[in-house]
């Protein structure tokens, strides 16, 4: 099995690239080979859904990848979701997507998704808990920094939402579109009332661990691959 693995921050990358062995550029994005099998990661030039979207759809359309794995950093929603925890995500809200002045869709929905959370892939889910025994939440996303304590309580009353970040609907909704499964693997760098400060201070040391997570998934895909 071919895997893509996405990451949109170079923090989020720094573990990764320890163990590149080639890179290639593909117009404003670069692409590195990883020595761990069949395994490319893509980190785009700039953060949010848009560039999240097309590294994604350049992993599956050029280097024909076969799954997605994407790791980031996250803020939490919850008193309960503490900082440095470690989780897998089981369904995004992109709580941007408003047309509610024209029809009657709910915030967030997409007519071409049967609820406004949208689910991950379930076989591959299911996998990764074998590998690595996470708790499994709900990400809101959107192209938006939430630093706000009560704007992250108000995503979480309203979609159900442990965390939220700026990249994880763009990466599900591509995979969702291509028929290729998608594992959203993520860390808190700032806690509920925790903001930019929180983020700083954070994000390096929530992203450290990333490439031993992403080493046992791998061996476990691409073994299981073997084996079938």
């Amino acid at each position: 099995m071919r895997i893509g693995i996405f990451t949109a921050l170079e923090e989020e990358s720094r573990s990764f690239l320890q163990h590149a062995e080639s890179c290639v550029q593909a117009g404003d994005f670069t692409v590195w080979k990883l020595d761990i099998g069949d395994v490319y990661l893509c980190r785009p030039p700039v953060v949010g859904e848009i560039a999240a979207a097309a590294a994604c759809q350049l992993l599956i359309s050029r280097f024909n990848v076969q799954a997605i794995l994407n790791f980031g950093v996250v803020g939490a929603l919850t008193e309960r979701t503490r900082t440095f925890s470690t989780m897998y995500v089981h369904s995004v809200v992109h709580y941007a997507k408003d047309t509610t002045g024209i029809d009657d869709c709910p915030l967030g929905q997409y007519e071409c998704f049967p609820s406004v959370a949208v689910d991950t892939d379930g076989d591959l889910l299911k996998t990764a808990l074998t590998v690595h025994k996470l708790p499994v939440v709900r990400c809101a996303s959107a192209d938006k920094f939430v630093a706000d304590s009560g704007e992250k309580s108000m995503l979480n009353s309203l979609f159900g939402a442990d965390i939220c970040d700026m990249e994880s609907a763009g990466v599900l909704f591509t995979c969702k579109f291509n028929g290729v499964p998608c594992l959203l693997i993520k860390c808190v760098s700032d806690s509920l009332y925790g903001g930019s400060g929180e983020y700083d201070k954070n994000s390096d040391k929530a992203a450290q661990h990333f490439f031993a997570l992403a080493e046992g998934l791998v061996k476990k895909l691409q073994g299981a691959t073997s084996a079938g």
